[in-house]
């Protein structure tokens, strides 16, 4: 009977430990506010910062989207900031770029070429118009810039690649439109390995025949046009070598490593902006594998400088398993969101370099907090797991400041 009365009660905490999360056990001392901004219109960047990383605990939350815009504006008014690079398809965010520089479209219809689903949002829309009525008042040198440093889709990269190529040398065009043929945004994921390797080597073919004639290239369309047709074609090889590694994650956050240190090559030296999964801008990984940030900051050093946020409630459009989104709602409580309790604000900017001249600060920010991690979609049982939707991480460690909300809501598809 005693050790059935144990084995229930082992049963019970395990039970209990499953569905509610370890979670940080509340403290009877408040952090003072004092050390927080209630806004982010100045944020303390140092002048060797290089690029400024944003990211998000959840995707499809309308609150982290507007954060793209406040940060970004910050940084344009007060850092000099002139490029916006997200967690999006390299060869799509070229069309945003051009459509805020000018083109014709709409904002909405620019969103839509992003490459995924949770950027067809109206908060994306405005942050793409406003980039639009601020360049038709500056100078084209001091133009805003937006782009993409995924590499995950094909048609967009395929589509500016061979429209520089059929201009120039349309014989390439032509050879490496039939080698790209089955390449497809529809059917990327469903290439075999000999599909994808033969593509993979057509790719690198024809970097090496574009370097060969990139002096004719250059001469017809610029260097601009072949630098960024160039970059497509090494996007189209990255996808393919991404699906054909045995660690997905580490390759395709290689890669946007890659993608961002090609911008700080080809800008025109003032800091990038960079936006995506917290998991992606951390200076250490949540998920055991080696992250964009942490290759960033290991060879930036002092000149990467990132942000991470989370909510202590959360209700964000989640992507079902059979396409389409419904909304989900989750909770984690922390040292951190914990301070909003009493607040009459909704989020507070907190940099964790100021803080530590408080010792309550400090020691929030030095202990582990478990934060909430949300991907593109969280369903069945998963909603009931804890673990499924926050880890464990120590603020300081991986971030340089937050964005801390108490309540955080969907994002506004699209129609």
């Amino acid at each position: 009977m005693q050790l059935k009365k144990i084995l229930s009660s082992t049963a019970f905490i395990i039970c209990l430990t499953l569905f509610s999360g370890c979670g940080n056990s509340a403290s009877s001392a408040s952090a003072d506010l004092s050390y927080t901004q209630a806004d982010v219109d100045m944020i303390p960047i140092s002048s060797d910062v290089q690029v400024v990383g944003l990211g998000e605990a959840s995707h499809g939350v309308a609150q982290y989207h507007q954060m793209k815009a406040d940060v970004f504006k910050s940084l344009v008014n007060n850092n000099g900031c002139r490029t916006f690079i997200i967690e999006g398809d390299f060869g799509g965010a070229l069309k945003v770029d051009n459509y805020i520089n000018g083109g014709a479209g709409s904002a909405e219809e620019a969103a839509s070429e992003i490459g995924f689903a949770i950027y067809r949002t109206q908060e994306m829309a405005d942050l793409i118009e406003w980039m639009r009525s601020y360049n038709k008042a500056v100078s084209p040198e001091e133009a805003l810039h937006f782009y993409g440093m995924d590499v995950q889709r094909f048609d967009n990269n395929k589509e500016y690649l061979f429209s520089v190529l059929d201009q120039t040398v349309p014989e390439l065009s032509a050879e490496y439109t039939e080698s790209f043929a089955q390449l497809t945004d529809e059917n990327g994921y469903s290439l075999d390995k000999t599909s994808l390797n033969n593509a993979k080597e057509a790719a690198a073919e024809l970097i090496n025949q574009m370097d060969t004639a990139r002096a004719d290239i250059v001469e017809l369309s610029g260097e601009y046009a072949f630098d960024f047709a160039r970059e497509c074609a090494n996007t189209i090889y990255a996808n393919c070598d991404v699906q054909l590694s045995n660690d997905y994650n580490t390759a395709r956050d290689q890669y946007m490593y890659e993608k961002v240190e090609w911008f700080l090559q080809h800008g025109d030296g003032s800091i990038l902006f960079i936006n995506g999964h917290n998991g992606h801008i951390g200076k250490t990984s949540v998920a055991r594998y080696t992250c964009l940030g942490e290759l960033l900051s290991e060879n930036l050093e002092n000149g990467y400088y990132a942000i991470g946020t989370d909510a202590q409630k959360t209700r964000f459009n989640s992507q079902r398993d059979k396409g389409g989104f419904e909304v989900v709602e989750v909770s984690n409580s922390n040292e951190l969101n914990r301070q909003l309790d009493d607040a009459d604000n909704n989020y507070y900017f907190i940099d964790f370099i100021s803080a530590q001249s408080d010792e309550r600060w400090e020691q929030i920010v030095s202990s582990e907090q478990t934060i909430t991690t949300l991907n593109v979609g969280l369903s069945g049982m998963l909603k009931m797991l804890k673990s499924a939707y926050t880890a464990i991480i120590i603020p300081q460690s991986t971030f340089d400041g937050m964005i801390v909300f108490h309540a955080v809501t969907p994002s506004t598809f699209i129609e």
